[in-house]
């Protein structure tokens, strides 16, 4: 399958692929989970699917979620994107996102740090 029907295709699987899980899938209460990136090779035999999790903290209570539901999830998939069979799920969870958090709350304790010494 040539690239751009698998840019397509991943596209395809990260917008179903939320619609379901939020229709579908029960957190509690306060989570909130969004599919930052979905990646598959040509065959389209996996998705590998980034997941943001606010908050930070739930990101592995989302990932067994997730992993429990699968067969339902790509059961869903296959109806939405009217493909013969969906991909195989694995799900992540963004770690470049929680490097990003973790670096504005670092950027954000120096500058309240600052502003008590009166330096800023």
């Amino acid at each position: 399958m040539n690239s751009h029907k698998v840019e397509k295709m991943n596209s395809l699987i990260k917008e179903e692929l939320s619609k379901i899980i939020q229709q579908e899938i029960e957190f509690r209460n306060g989570i909130l989970v969004s599919i930052s990136q979905v990646v598959c090779p040509p065959d389209l035999g996996l998705a590998k699917v980034w997941l943001d999790v606010w908050p930070t903290e739930a990101g592995e209570e989302v990932l067994k979620i997730l992993k429990d539901h699968k067969a339902i999830l790509r059961s869903e998939l296959v109806n939405e994107i009217e493909v013969r069979r969906a991909p195989r799920l694995k799900f992540f969870i963004d770690k470049e996102e929680l490097e990003d958090e973790k670096q504005r709350n670092k950027v954000e304790e120096i500058l309240e740090q600052l502003k008590k010494e009166n330096k800023f």
